[in-house]
């Protein structure tokens, strides 16, 4: 099972994540604000088991890998008798891999990025910052933009989500012109109506066979599938009894909008393009008490 974005802030009682509940929320503290001077309350030790040959025999839940110009770097989580260890692998061209333990309480969604600090072992403070978007890097498409801050120097690079159930959503980018398709042609036809029920949600998108399913929520109008046919959306009711698809609404995807944070009782990340355009969001369901709350459980995550 994907240690997925909502589990893993209950496992550590995320402060951002459990105030999404209520309309109006604090704004989070700022990793950077206190980056190489950290507070006496915030300084973590590392473990120093942190080289290949002596971490502990557990496999890897999820996590990222991260590519860049010049440095490779490799996060992951791992769980084992109910605890979650975050620890992160920093290579860089030339130079030695540095390895380090992020908190993982310490991750939290500010200004839509996703952000992870922790120190290496030699006490070198690190800071990650995830950002949801079209992100290319040696001749490689990503779902997420990657910022690395070290004692030793900032890194710009791509991530994608590892594990053994990545998110569709890390496959946003290369879906994001049939989502268009779907939406445009839909304004024009047979679905305006029922797009009039609610603002557009992707609760999921995946390849079937030789063509790409869009899987859409309108309001309370129910789900729908929009699939292309010689460049036409079509579009197909989906049953109440069908059952969901694997990672369905864990998150949903709504184009074009940032949302305030807490709106739907939800957090969100922001998904960027290239030049930094914001081409719309993640929403993550904190409380199961918003829109997506009306889902059957099984389509819940």
């Amino acid at each position: 099972m994907r240690l997925n974005f909502v589990r893993f802030a209950g496992l550590f009682g995320l402060v951002l994540m459990a105030s999404a509940c209520s309309q109006t929320l604090p704004p989070p503290p700022s990793p950077m604000a206190n980056f190489g001077a950290p507070t006496e309350s915030r300084i973590f030790a590392p473990t120093p088991s942190l080289a290949p040959d002596t971490r502990p025999d557990t496999e890897p839940t999820s996590g990222y890998e991260i590519d860049g110009a010049g440095f490779y770097g490799d996060l992951h989580f791992l769980e084992a008798d109910g605890a979650v260890r975050a620890v992160y692998a920093h290579a860089v061209e030339g130079d030695v891999t540095v390895y380090a333990e992020l908190r993982p309480d310490s991750q939290w969604l500010s200004d839509g990025v996703r952000r992870f600090e922790g120190y290496a072992e030699d006490g070198a403070a690190i800071t990650i910052e995830l950002e949801a978007g079209v992100c290319e890097v040696n001749d490689r498409q990503y779902g997420r933009f990657a910022h690395i801050e070290t004692e030793g120097g900032a890194y710009q690079g791509c991530a994608s989500e590892i594990g053994p159930q990545p998110s569709w959503s890390d496959e946003l980018p290369r879906y994001l012109p049939l989502i268009r398709t779907c939406l445009d042609q839909s304004q024009s036809s047979s679905m305006a109506f029922v797009r009039g029920a609610g603002r557009a949600q992707v609760l999921h998108v995946a390849a079937t066979g030789p063509d790409a399913v869009v899987r859409m929520r309108f309001g309370e109008s129910g789900r729908w599938d929009c699939t292309l046919e010689n460049g036409q959306a079509r579009w197909r009711v989906v049953s109440d009894d069908a059952p969901a698809r694997e990672g369905e609404g864990d998150p949903v995807f709504i184009l074009n909008v940032m949302p305030e944070a807490g709106e739907a009782c939800a957090v969100y990340e922001r998904v960027v393009d290239q030049t930094g355009e914001t081409l719309g969001a993640l929403g993550y369901d904190a409380c199961l008490s918003g829109p997506m709350a009306q889902l059957e459980p099984g389509l819940r995550f």
